[in-house]
């Protein structure tokens, strides 16, 4: 059986895991295998979503697909981690913890278009048309929220309380308003141009697919 491309650099992701902990002794990376799981949330959620099912857990499925969303592109902060005193080589961190964000990467413009698509397919069409810059700008403010506030995806339901004070303060407290700021825009930006990246790459595939006699 033909192995994709995807599954084998989710292979390749947990053999460097392996190897890591093999080398070391030590399981600080094992994370790296969580953040995974929960970068491919929103995929399974997004693809759940089906013509004859239910209208209220199609949305279910959408919203939860939203609220996962940032897990996917968050990975990449995981560089963050290279400053920690290094138990292994540099270059095999970096390889490392790169190999999971590329994965992420791919997850998120996956999972995003499929769920731009499902919200163009069902929903006004006002709502497709401010769909992405706002879906963006949310993303990025969830990878500032888990990054540098330490806040999860569940904590919208095991703690809103605490969740709302801290995006309140993110925002308003002078002390924090320009990190969010200068966090969450930085994101949006970069998100938007890796997402349109794709776009372009596969406009360009299909134009010269109907090219080809």
């Amino acid at each position: 059986m033909k192995i994709s491309i995807i599954n084998k650099l989710v292979m390749f992701c947990i053999a460097l895991v392996a190897v890591r902990i093999f080398k070391t002794k030590q399981y600080s990376f094992l994370f790296l295998l969580w953040n995974l799981l929960l970068a491919y949330l929103p995929l399974l959620f997004v693809r759940l979503i089906k013509v004859n099912r239910l209208k209220y857990l199609n949305i279910c499925f959408l919203l939860l697909s939203i609220l996962f969303l940032p897990n996917a592109p968050y990975i990449l902060t995981d560089l963050f981690h290279l400053k920690k005193a290094l138990v292994a080589p540099l270059w095999f961190d970096l390889i490392l913890i790169l190999s999971f964000a590329i994965l992420g990467f791919i997850y998120f413009i996956v999972a995003f278009e499929l769920i731009l698509n499902t919200i163009k397919t069902n929903y006004h069409q006002k709502i497709s048309v401010i769909a992405k810059p706002l879906l963006l700008l949310i993303c990025s403010y969830g990878i500032y929220l888990g990054r540098y506030l330490r806040y999860n995806s569940w904590d919208i339901i095991y703690s809103p309380v605490d969740l709302a004070k801290g995006m309140l303060n993110s925002v308003f407290n002078p002390n924090y308003y320009k990190e969010t700021l200068s966090v969450t825009v930085t994101f949006t930006i970069f998100l938007y141009l890796i997402f349109e990246l794709y776009l372009s790459f596969k406009n360009k595939l299909k134009h010269t697919e109907n090219e080809l006699p």
